[in-house]
């Protein structure tokens, strides 16, 4: 049988070749594959790969030991050529990759009768919308992908499990606020909160739930519209939100955690002190580990129309992102729906800001739709694999509530949107 794919119909991808997945990516390893690159026999093809040893033992915090594909010095790939083109690829054909490399920039979630399609944004064509549909694809999807039967792992919220079809009529939902164009789409995001908020009461199964959620998904759009948006953050909503922003903007160097001690603590250090940087809009940002020519100042100075520039893509993320299931994932584990979605959700004051501080560097006085797409990239690198306990401990303490119970998405859109009070 078939899987059924869900996926977002408007992303767009064709590869491109720039490289930039075999420069960036840790590509772990299956079973099987290292031995499987050690056969392949280089001799006469690429001389300097004839002895090498493909795979490096690395130890993921929270994962234990895994094998995953070596690197050069400089980040890149071993097996990337001078033209950014797989050597592997070029020499052996396209199956002689590993299964990542080949699912790239694509990763499946299968949930009850359908799988999920993820995209990473931080693919280029993928983020700047270049290329072939994704309903193109599904052939090949179905040749590479061997399906795992739907788990029940689901959640709705912490003790309250949901059958894989409940949570995509769930989804349904939240995807058919978002393509409301009528609201503004901070507005669309509201009836996103709202509806996750209160329609996940009770027991979900139920039919009286049921007439519930397409009662409300009838009526929140018509509240939010009549309630403007004027939340602001607070002190404590600024810490959590700018840490936060920092982590997902300036990930660690791959290698962090097999470096000596000693160079993983200066890296911390230095983190820690870039990380206040953030939290008291001083001097000027770190984006993407460099620092910018643009401060904190210029960056809320900058002008964002969302609704004319940004929203096309920011919207398309969000779909994408929700029908892929990755909103719902952090490290290995699934967290409950009520849980996942106000913490996904950040990535829209996150990427706007980051369109901001990139057209702030460049001394641009107005956001363009190139500066979100770019800013998409660079937040999707990390989505799902920062746990709160990453932030310093008094924001990781306070972190869930604030995220959780609090505005906290409508407040941070507010004041970025906005510039800063």
């Amino acid at each position: 049988m078939k899987p059924r794919f869900a996926f977002a119909e408007d992303v767009r991808f064709t590869c491109s070749r720039c490289g930039d997945c075999c420069r960036t990516w840790n590509v772990m390893l299956g079973p099987g594959e290292r031995e499987r690159l050690e056969a392949l026999d280089w001799r006469g093809r690429v001389d300097d790969l004839a002895d090498l040893r493909p795979a490096v033992r690395v130890r993921q915090p929270g994962a234990g030991m895994r094998e995953r594909l070596r690197r050069r010095d400089d980040g890149a790939c071993v097996y990337l050529g001078a033209e950014s083109q797989c050597l592997v690829h070029q020499h052996f054909g396209a199956e002689h990759k590993p299964l990542l490399c080949r699912l790239y920039p694509f990763g499946f979630y299968p949930m009850g009768e359908r799988v999920g399609v993820d995209v990473s944004f931080a693919c280029r064509a993928v983020s700047e919308g270049r290329g072939a549909p994704l309903a193109e694809r599904q052939p090949e999807w179905t040749r590479l992908l061997t399906q795992d039967a739907d788990r029940g792992r689901h959640q709705l919220r912490a003790g309250v499990p949901l059958t894989g079809e409940l949570a995509w009529e769930i989804e349904h939902y939240l995807v058919g606020f978002l393509d409301d164009r009528s609201l503004p789409l901070i507005d669309r995001v509201r009836c996103v909160l709202q509806f996750t908020r209160i329609a996940t009461t009770g027991d979900p199964a139920t039919a009286s739930a049921a007439k519930l959620r397409a009662a409300m998904a009838r009526g929140i759009p018509v509240q939010v519209a009549r309630q403007p948006s004027a939340a602001r953050m607070d002190r404590t909503q600024r810490a959590i939100f700018y840490q936060w922003l920092f982590l997902c903007l300036n990930p660690p160097p791959f290698d962090l955690h097999e470096r000596p001690r000693q160079e993983q603590e200066r890296e911390a250090g230095r983190r820690v002190r870039e990380g206040k940087r953030f939290l008291k809009l001083k001097g000027r940002p770190w984006v993407d580990n460099r620092e910018l020519a643009a401060s904190f100042a210029d960056v809320a100075r900058v002008d964002a129309d969302v609704d004319e520039l940004c929203a096309a893509p920011l919207e398309t993320y969000l779909k994408a992102k929700i029908l892929g299931q990755r909103f719902l994932v952090i490290g290995e584990q699934e967290v409950p729906v009520v849980e996942a979605v106000p913490k996904f959700l950040l990535a829209l004051p996150m990427t706007l800001w980051t369109a901001q501080a990139l057209a702030a560097d460049r001394g641009a006085p107005r956001v363009e739709e190139a500066d979100v797409r770019r800013a998409l990239r660079l937040i999707d690198r990390t989505l799902g694999t920062l746990p709160t306990s990453a932030l310093p401990r008094k924001q990781a303490e306070a972190c869930d509530f604030i995220m959780l119970e609090t505005d906290l998405v409508e407040a941070a859109f507010n004041e970025v949107v906005r510039g800063t009070p």
